[in-house]
Order: C-alpha cells, then structure tokens, then sequence
C-alpha cells in the first residue's frame, strides 16, 4: 500500500503512531492502543505545539483517506492500514521512530 503524505500529515501519523507504539510497551493490547481520545495531541511533545487549527486539519485530512476512524467527538481508532503503512517504513520500530520525529519537530 502506498500512500502519498504531506510532511504534516506524515509527521503527524508518526506522532499518532509513536503514542500507540508507547501505549503498548505501558502494557495496553493493541486493540486498546489504537483508541484515542480527542484532544490527545496535547499530550505528545512532538505536537503540543502545533496550532489547533492546523490538528484538526491534518486529522481531517487522514480521516478522509481511511488511516483514521473519527467519531463524532473527536476521538478516533488508528486504522490497520496506518499500522501497516508505519510498520513497514520504520521496520526498527521505535527508535526509529523516535529518531524521525526529533528531525522534524524540536
């Protein structure tokens, strides 16, 4: 599966996806890991900074493209499709990903 991304929703996909990776080393299922709350950006120091405009944009826009399941109030399930999509470009798992977000967020 190939996926065209804008550096922001790349980047924002990492951060959702580094948060779910950290969800499970605390011991969570997957299943339970792929659940977030709205307003769950304010928690991730890779996207505390970002405006709320610019969240609720990108969100949308991987909303619309299947990585996202958003409800209503904002709370939303990382689809398989991101995991996939993530699992295959950071094949050394965290550290990687970690590695990536630090390039592009101070």
């Amino acid at each position: 599966m190939s996926i065209e991304l804008t550096k922001d929703q790349s980047t924002y996909l990492v951060a959702v996806y580094k948060m779910y990776l950290d969800k499970i080393k605390d011991g969570q299922s997957k299943s339970q890991a792929s659940n977030f709350e709205s307003g769950f950006w304010k928690n991730s120091k890779y996207l505390m900074t970002w405006h709320p405009d610019d969240i609720s944009q990108v969100h949308m826009q991987l909303s619309k493209i299947g990585l996202f399941k958003t409800w209503i109030m904002g709370d939303f399930v990382l689809q398989p499709d991101a995991i996939f999509i993530m699992e295959n470009r950071f094949k050394n798992g965290l550290k990687e990903v970690v590695e990536f977000l630090t390039k592009f967020i101070p």
